[in-house]
């Protein structure tokens, strides 16, 4: 009787026992297992500027436009290169009766020869390629007086153009280097080259038109180094990359393609003579060629 007695005794405290535990868990979460889900979407647009020109020179099989430049401009320092994601070097290219034609090499041919002051006639006539002079292009008989000459066309201009758009402001530096010369212009060098730089926000034409939801990138920044008036010659940029243009904000200004939010960039060379003042060729120059490279890079500003 005594043992049944101590063994109702025991269940009802334990009895008791459970229903205080009940009762704390009631009242508190920590006897309830749990488990949480951290979530946190994002939305950042990094710093970048994309470049487009050619993807090679057109006697190389060059197409254009090509984004040839991805770069991802974060965490970098004006002067040093930013992380490219696209592995290739590209090249400018011409705009030619409204269409983006990628440059030619020296390789192609020779420059155009123009009749200046010609009393009539001198006319030349062209097959294409633009800015090259082949056995299918041909002149018009003319009549020379003391005045008439022999130039280059066009003062010996080369032209070419590169396109930026970005999301940010930019820098662009160049450089000159691998200077290459050929019969009587080994005499030439560097400094015979004249270069200047210039922009244009919005140009072209028709399905090739640039520019029409794009912004003047320099405004906050110097814009073009040296003016258009200022007459530098590549040796001026060959010691190493040269900051020739300080941007101040983003060409991208309303939503649109890459296209429309491009501005073009327009590098104008110019031979000079073997005095260092002449601006074209003359015929004392003999023939032979001058080529050099220049590599233009985005930096962040």
């Amino acid at each position: 009787m005594k043992d049944n007695m101590v063994e109702m005794a025991n269940k009802s405290v334990v009895a008791s026992l459970k229903s205080l535990v009940v009762s704390a868990c009631a009242l508190s979460l920590s006897c309830v297992a749990a488990a949480s889900v951290l979530d946190r979407p994002f939305f950042r647009a990094n710093a970048t500027v994309v470049v487009i020109g050619a993807g090679d020179f057109n006697d190389n099989g060059g197409v254009a436009p090509v984004v040839f430049d991805f770069l991802h401009l974060e965490n970098g320092v004006s002067g040093t290169a930013a992380t490219d994601l696209i592995g290739l070097d590209g090249r400018p290219v011409n705009l030619n009766s409204g269409l983006f034609n990628p440059i030619f090499s020296e390789d192609a041919g020779g420059n155009e020869f123009q009749i200046n002051d010609a009393v009539s006639g001198g006319e030349f006539n062209s097959t294409g390629p633009n800015q090259i002079l082949n056995a299918t292009d041909s002149y018009n008989a003319f009549v020379l007086d003391e005045d008439t000459d022999v130039g280059l066309e066009n003062l010996g201009t080369r032209a070419s153009r590169f396109f930026v758009a970005s999301n940010s402001a930019f820098d662009i530096y160049a450089h000159a280097n691998n200077l290459e010369t050929t019969g009587t212009f080994d005499a030439l060098d560097l400094s015979n080259i004249r270069f200047r730089l210039r922009y244009q926000v919005t140009g072209g034409g028709a399905t090739n038109r640039w520019g029409e939801r794009a912004q003047d990138p320099a405004i906050g920044g110097a814009g073009i180094i040296f003016p258009q008036t200022t007459a530098i010659r590549l040796d001026a940029i060959s010691s190493g990359p040269t900051q020739v243009f300080d941007g101040g904000r983003r060409t991208a200004a309303e939503p649109g393609s890459l296209l429309e939010q491009a501005v073009g960039f327009q590098a104008r060379y110019n031979l000079l003579g073997d005095d260092n003042t002449a601006t074209n060729y003359d015929l004392s120059l003999g023939s032979g060629s001058i080529a050099a490279d220049v590599t233009y890079t985005v930096y962040v500003p």
